[in-house]
């Protein structure tokens, strides 16, 4: 059985690439010169401020953010709360110098490059769940030790998983380039066109991208599954509790402006990550429309990846060690230097 063709090959690799753009790493192309700086004086005709809310086409981030768009009482508390898609870094910073967005889904470290450079966001809290998954053949062991010797395809070379890939590998007695083969792609459409059809016997990819490809290869008849979760092996070994490579960022002038409205964003982002595992099955669907993935996908990778969301003030040991070891191995992903504590939102009161 071969991999989709002609309408149903470009509908997998749309779906599957979905979401991943912001994965990339935001290396030399940002800067402030030429955006406006946003008008945080506009009110609503009720006189509330309005919300205005990015976020990446991800099965993950958008079941998070979901209950920001049914939430009564922070509709009450903002006004309108609207909602726009984010496909990349230059959307991101684009967005956030013009002003047009107010808070939104980012990777962490694209926040913490852009604040370096003088952008004005902050962290206001992290998402639980995103993860990188390596894929192997079926039958083969789920280990480190299965990978000497073998080629691990990966997407977006010195980007942050391509990075902490290999310092696990490391650590846990590969060399990169001498005990395995990394083949980088600086594209997504051709290594998931490679993991569908058999070609890539390794590939690290993000999911919902992951089990989409995964299917795309067992239908081509050389099944892959999860070898390794780069969260989990993140987890066991540097000992941290969470890998927080993904962040809910606001604008700092907004959230100086509105202070007890970011009181009312943290909570609704808290409730909504409760029933995320879980949703209903109406949020499922809306999750399923805006990703183009299968609702079934959606919950059964929900299910899995039991999405959450901690504020700052929870999470910043754990981004702090990120940032120290992407200091170490590629400090361009984080604009030269792990940053201060003003990238930090202020804890709500």
């Amino acid at each position: 059985m071969t991999p989709p063709t002609g309408p149903g090959r470009r509908r997998f690799l749309r779906l599957a690439t979905a979401g991943l753009l912001c994965a990339a790493a935001l290396t030399g192309c940002v800067g402030t010169g030429g955006d406006a700086p946003g008008d945080d004086s506009r009110a609503t005709g009720s006189g509330a401020p309005g919300l205005r809310v990015g976020v990446a086409p991800n099965v993950v981030l958008d079941a998070v953010t979901s209950g920001l768009r049914t939430d009564g009482a922070l509709a009450a508390a903002a006004g309108p709360v609207t909602f726009t898609e984010l496909r990349g870094p230059d959307e991101i910073r684009t967005r956030l110098t013009s002003g047009s967005v107010d808070v939104l889904t980012l990777p962490a470290n694209i926040a913490a490059n852009l604040h370096n450079r003088g952008v004005d966001v902050r962290v206001l809290g992290v998402v639980d769940g995103p993860s990188d998954v390596l894929l192997g053949p079926a039958s083969k062991p789920a280990s480190w030790s299965s990978l000497r010797g073998a080629t691990v395809h990966v997407p977006f070379k010195g980007d942050v998983n391509d990075v902490v890939f290999r310092r696990l590998a490391e650590r846990n007695g590969l060399k990169p380039g001498e005990d395995l083969t990394i083949v980088h792609h600086p594209a997504l459409p051709d290594l998931l066109t490679a993991v569908g059809s058999g070609r890539a016997e390794y590939a690290l990819l993000p999911e919902h991208q992951a089990t989409l490809a995964a299917g795309a290869a067992a239908r081509a008849g050389a099944p892959r599954r999860p070898v390794l979760d780069l969260g989990g092996e993140w987890r066991r070994t540097t000992g941290q509790t969470g890998y927080p490579t993904y962040a809910i960022g606001v604008r700092g002038a907004y959230a100086d402006r509105h202070p007890a409205l970011m009181k009312e964003v943290d909570r609704a982002l808290r409730a909504s990550a409760k029933t995320a595992p879980a949703p209903p099955r109406e949020a499922t669907a809306g999750i399923a429309g805006r990703t183009e993935v299968p609702p079934a996908t959606v919950a059964d990778l929900l299910e899995r990846l039991s999405p959450g969301y901690r504020p700052a003030s929870a999470a910043r040991a754990e981004l702090d060690a990120l940032f120290r070891e992407l200091a170490t191995a590629a400090p361009a992903l984080l604009g030269g230097r792990v940053p201060d504590a003003g990238l930090y939102a202020a804890p709500p009161a």
